[in-house]
């Protein structure tokens, strides 16, 4: 078999698409309160459901995308998310949208189970670090894009055309996955993937919970801290935490090419967990606020070595290759469970002690993490 690229990138794309779907809510967020009487919870749930489903369902996806085979998986949740935004677009009340973004949150799910799933086999096992490292960028690459361009068109275009727009990208996304061919669903006495995979899988999901729990935490409440600390007007510390996490990307290909020279997956983890979080809490230290956003933007670039890691590391830790599907659901549920958890854990955190303490909490969590990379095993 020879590694198609251009396959490869065409299942990057859809991700980045797929992604967009979490970006695309918060610049809407004061039109759709006007225009819905929707809540400032309920805003909040407009923008958590889709991850609210995968932290529920990401396990039982991965089995299905497996079961059904990972290209069929791959077009009906383009379809589902199309629907959904259309379903979105011509929502008349708060509760419609919110039906709506469920739906998005159902096919966002069976896309992030089954795009990386389809990596693993469209690449060589030579190229499987790096395909890989590229696919841990889809959801920084997604949020910026699609924000960047909502905010930009939102005030013109109005919420309602913005989401039909995203229906009608999706739709295209839909017809290019047509060129995917379909995957063979294992027979029915190959169905059962055994317990001794996920079990394999445990310490790797622990370690991305907990990182999705200190970054989402990071990428939550920092522009809380640099307005009440650091004096910043909101729309400015919005637009510099955006930036900041967005150094990610850096970080995640960075990891793609140390594990082309050898570099442990395991080991990047613990190291981008530790590292990362040593440099915020410095950076929440009595330095100027320029070089604190530094110090943050450098942060979210050793922290994105996580992800790129921790997807890379799927097909080592699965025990065959039926397990990769079920592992995928695997990350996606815990690291779900850990950006659902983590700003409401800091808040309550800094809330009981202060914002000086921030990094206890946060450097506690990465050591449990970098703990459980540290005792990854491959199958």
């Amino acid at each position: 078999m020879t590694t198609s690229w251009g396959r490869i990138a065409l299942l990057y794309a859809i991700g980045v698409l797929a992604a967009g779907q979490l970006g695309i809510v918060p610049p809407l967020v004061p039109a759709l309160q006007r225009d819905l009487g929707l809540s400032l919870a309920g805003a909040g749930m407009t923008v958590s459901t889709v991850t609210l489903v995968g932290a529920l369902f990401g396990l039982p996806a991965g089995g299905w995308s497996e079961k059904v085979g990972h290209a069929r998986a791959l077009r009906i949740g383009i379809l589902v998310m199309a629907a959904a935004a259309a379903f979105c677009a011509a929502a008349d009340d708060a509760n419609t949208l919110l039906a709506g973004r469920g739906l998005a949150g159902v096919g966002y799910l069976l896309v992030v189970v089954a795009c990386p799933s389809l990596m693993v086999g469209t690449a060589e096992p030579r190229h499987h670090a790096f395909a890989l490292s590229l696919w841990g960028t889809f959801v920084p690459a997604g949020i910026a894009l699609s924000g960047l361009a909502t905010a930009a068109f939102a005030d013109r275009a109005g919420w309602r055309l913005i989401f039909a727009v995203d229906a009608v990208l999706l739709a295209f996304g839909l017809i290019t996955a047509m060129v995917i061919p379909q995957t063979r669903g294992p027979q029915h006495d190959e169905r059962r993937v055994s317990a001794g995979a996920l079990r394999a899988a445990a310490p790797l999901s622990l370690a991305f919970f907990c990182f999705a729990l200190v970054f989402l935490a990071l990428a939550g409440l920092l522009p809380a801290w640099l307005v009440e600390r650091r004096g910043l007007p909101a729309d400015e510390a919005g637009r510099i935490v955006a930036i900041a996490a967005a150094f990610g990307i850096a970080g995640s290909l960075l990891a793609g090419r140390l594990m082309r020279r050898g570099a442990s997956p395991g080991r990047l983890v613990a190291v981008g967990l530790i590292a990362s979080t040593v440099i915020a809490a410095l950076s929440f230290s009595a330095a100027p606020v320029p070089l604190a956003v530094a110090g943050f933007a450098v942060c979210f670039a050793l922290g994105g070595l996580v992800p790129a890691a921790a997807f890379a590391s799927v097909p080592q830790v699965a025990t065959d290759r039926r397990a990769v599907g079920p592992v995928n659901g695997l990350l996606a549920q815990t690291g779900s469970l850990g950006s659902l958890a983590g700003p409401p854990a800091l808040a309550l955190w800094v809330e009981a002690t202060d914002w000086s303490l921030a990094p206890v909490m946060l450097l506690a969590v990465a050591a449990i993490g970098a703990a459980c990379a540290l005792v990854v095993k491959p199958a």
